[in-house]
C-alpha cells in the first residue's frame, strides 16, 4: 500500500533551515565584528574605564654610523639613558591634606593641581624629589622618571636633524601615555593604579655618519681646553667627505631649548656651520695657488724685514719687532706664518688665481653649506670675480682678513682635498633615512668604516683641484708647521699636519678686549691621512695656544682607537 507524504510534513523543515539561517547570520555579525571592528571596540571599551595623558609623542631615532642611538633611546638603553622628571597630574581626582596641596601647587608649574585638565609637566630634579615624597599622600598625581630623547651628544646637529628629517621621525600617532582605571563614574579604581602604554605606528630613523665615539672625544676637548668659550669643531674622512664629528659651544640641552632663546651667548647658533675671518689659515689657498701655476716653489726665496707697505698701508709681521725672518724660503714662510711673504706672493699671482683656487676648495661654494642638510647653514664669503682689488684689498686677501671668510665645515673640507691628494669631495653629514611606512629610504653616501686603512681606501667620488704633487707638496710644508713651526709647542713629536690662524674680528668682549678667531685646520696622519679636524675657538689671540691643542686630543684619541680596531 503506497504512503504518499503529506502537504504538512515540510513545515519542520523550514523551520529547521530559516533557525540555521538565522545563527548563519549571527555568527557571521558576530564575526565581523570581533575581526573588522574587535581592536576600535576594544579601544573604546578601555577609554570608558581610563584617562589617558600623553607624556611624550614618540618619534623615530636617531642613529651614528654604527647604529648606536644618538636620539630615541631603545628600551635596552633605557636605563644608561640620561633622564628627565616629569610628574602627571589627573586634576578631577586630586585629594590629600590641605598643606600638601598648597606645596604641590608651588612646585608644579601651571594653574593648579586641582584645575584644568589631566596634563604632564616637566620638573626639576630637585622637584621632583619632593613631589615624589608626596605622592604617598596625595592622590591623582604620578611623579615619573622617563629616559630623555638625547643621548646628550651633538645636540646642534641632532636639533638639525629633527628639522629635517620630520617626514621619518615624527612617527604619525606614535605616543607614550600614563593610563589611570576608572569607574564609570571617573574615579579611580583602587589597586590598578596608572601605568606607562605605548601607542602608534612604527616610527622612521636617520642614520649619520658621525662616529659617537669619536664625537664624545671633540665635545670633552673643547670643553677641557677651551671652558667657557665659544667655537666649534669638525671632523671629517678624507677620503669620503664623510662628517665624522661636529660639535658647537656654547652647548644647549635640548630637553630645555625654551631655557637657552634668551641667553646672550647665543648657545643656539650651530658655529660649525657659521662664517668667520679665517686668518693665516687661508695661507693655505695662496700656497696651493702659488704652487700650483709656478708662481712659488717651496725653495722660492722671500726676504722679509718685518714689513710691507701695500696701497698706502703697512701691514706687518709677526717677527717684525726681531727685524723679520730676512731671507726665508716659501715652504718656511708657511711654516712659520710669514705674513709678508704671502702678501708678496699675493701680489704676483693676482686676486683671480686666489679667488679661482679658493672656490674649487669649496670656500664660498652653497654646496657646502646644503649637503649636510642643516638649517641656518651659511655659506663663506669672497670678493665677487668681478670685484676690483687693490693692493691693499690683495693683502687682505693674503691674511684672511677683511674680504673672506669661511665656516668650519668649509676649512675642514678644503683641507680633506690637500690630505687625499688634491680631490675634493662634498661633505656627506647623513647616510641613509627611513620613513615610518618603512619604504622611503634615501641611500645619501656610501658607508665607509672609519678610519680608512689604507690611502684611497673605500675614496668615493670628488672632483680633482688640485694636482696630486701640489697636495704632496703642501702636506709636506703643513706637516713642518707641527715639528718646527708655529704649532711645534703644542704638537710636537706628533704624525700630525696642518695650519694656525689668528684673525682679528673688529669686535670686542664685555672687558674691552679684542676678540680673535683663533684656528686650527689639519689632518693624521702625515702619510696616509685618516681624519681631517678643523677647530675654531673665539676669544684667544693665538690659534697655536688654543685650538692646536684640540687638535691634539682629538688626533691622539682617533689613533688610540684606530690601534684598538686593527688588535
Amino acid at each position: 500500500m503506497n504512503h504518499r507524504p503529506s502537504r504538512g510534513s515540510a513545515g519542520p523543515a523550514v523551520v529547521q533551515a530559516a533557525i540555521i539561517m538565522c545563527f548563519l547570520v549571527l555568527l557571521g555579525r558576530c564575526a565581523w565584528i570581533a575581526l573588522v571592528h574587535g581592536p576600535d571596540y576594544a579601544v573604546r571599551a578601555v577609554q570608558q574605564r581610563s584617562v589617558d595623558v600623553v607624556v611624550e609623542r614618540v618619534r623615530g631615532q636617531i642613529l651614528d654610523r654604527d647604529m648606536h642611538p644618538l636620539a630615541g633611546t631603545s628600551d635596552g638603553l633605557a636605563s644608561s639613558w640620561p633622564h628627565r622628571a616629569v610628574v602627571v597630574v589627573f586634576p578631577s581626582l586630586v585629594s590629600g591634606p590641605d598643606d600638601a596641596l598648597s606645596r604641590l601647587d608651588e612646585l608644579i608649574p601651571g594653574q593648579g593641581v586641582c584645575a584644568g585638565s589631566a596634563r604632564a609637566v616637566s620638573l626639576s630634579q630637585a622637584a621632583c624629589t619632593e613631589v615624589e615624597a608626596m605622592a604617598g599622600v596625595v592622590r591623582g598625581i604620578v611623579p615619573l622618571s622617563l629616559p630623555s630623547r638625547y643621548l646628550g651628544l651633538a645636540s646642534h646637529v641632532i636639533g638639525g636633524i629633527e628639522i629635517s628629517y620630520d617626514w621619518a621621525l615624527r612617527g604619525g600617532d606614535g605616543r607614550e601615555v600614563v593610563r589611570l582605571m576608572c569607574d564609570a563614574c571617573g574615579r579611580e579604581i583602587p589597586g590598578l593604579g596608572a601605568r606607562r602604554v605605548a601607542l602608534g605606528q612604527p616610527t622612521g630613523w636617520v642614520r649619520l655618519a658621525v662616529d659617537s665615539g669619536l664625537q664624545a672625544c671633540v665635545e670633552k676637548a673643547l670643553d677641557s681646553r677651551a671652558p667657557g668659550m665659544a667655537g666649534a669643531v669638525v671632523a671629517m674622512d678624507p677620503w669620503t667627505g664623510q662628517v665624522l664629528a661636529m660639535a658647537s659651544r656654547p652647548f644647549y640641552d635640548p630637553d630645555d631649548v625654551a631655557g637657552y632663546l634668551t641667553r646672550p651667548d647665543a648657545p643656539m647658533i650651530n658655529r660649525a656651520i657659521r662664517p668667520y675671518y679665517p686668518g693665516s689659515v687661508f695661507k693655505v689657498i695662496i700656497a696651493a695657488a702659488a704652487l700650483s701655476t709656478g708662481a712659488r716653489s717651496p725653495e722660492s726665496v722671500y726676504t722679509d724685514t718685518g714689513s710691507i707697505e701695500a696701497g698706502g698701508h703697512t701691514f706687518s709681521c709677526h717677527a717684525r719687532e726681531r727685524g723679520g725672518h730676512g731671507d726665508i724660503t716659501f715652504q718656511d714662510a708657511l711654516i712659520h706664518s710669514c705674513n709678508t711673504s704671502f702678501i708678496d706672493t699675493a701680489m704676483q699671482l693676482g686676486a683671480q688665481p686666489i679667488l679661482d683656487f679658493a672656490r674649487a676648495l669649496g670656500i664660498s661654494d652653497p654646496d657646502v653649506a646644503s649637503a649636510v642638510r642643516l638649517p641656518g647653514s651659511i655659506t663663506g664669503a669672497l670678493p665677487h670675480s668681478r670685484t676690483r682689488l687693490g693692493p691693499a684689498d690683495l693683502a687682505n686677501l693674503a691674511l684672511g682678513q677683511s674680504l673672506v671668510q669661511i665656516t668650519p665645515l668649509e676649512a675642514a673640507a678644503m683641507m680633506c682635498a690637500v690630505a687625499n691628494g688634491g680631490v675634493w669631495h662634498r661633505p656627506e653629514l647623513v647616510l641613509e633615512a627611513c620613513g615610518p611606512d618603512g619604504r622611503r629610504v634615501t641611500r645619501v653616501a656610501s658607508v665607509a668604516s672609519m678610519p680608512q686603512q689604507a690611502e684611497g681606501a673605500g675614496q668615493g667620488q670628488g672632483d680633482r683641484v688640485l694636482r696630486a704633487d701640489v697636495a704632496a707638496t703642501l702636506r709636506e710644508m703643513l706637516a713642518g708647521v707641527a715639528s718646527r713651526g708655529t704649532a711645534s709647542a703644542a704638537l710636537g713629536g706628533m704624525d700630525v699636519a696642518g695650519k694656525t690662524g689668528t684673525a682679528q674680528t673688529g669686535r670686542v668682549d664685555g672687558s674691552g678686549a679684542s676678540i680673535f678667531n683663533a684656528w686650527f685646520v689639519g689632518f693624521a696622519p702625515v702619510e696616509s691621512p685618516r681624519l681631517v679636524v678643523a677647530v675654531l675657538v673665539e676669544g684667544p689671540e693665538s690659534g697655536a695656544a688654543a685650538a692646536a691643542p684640540i687638535f691634539g686630543d682629538i688626533c691622539e684619541y682617533a689613533t688610540g682607537a684606530a690601534r684598538g680596531r686593527a688588535r
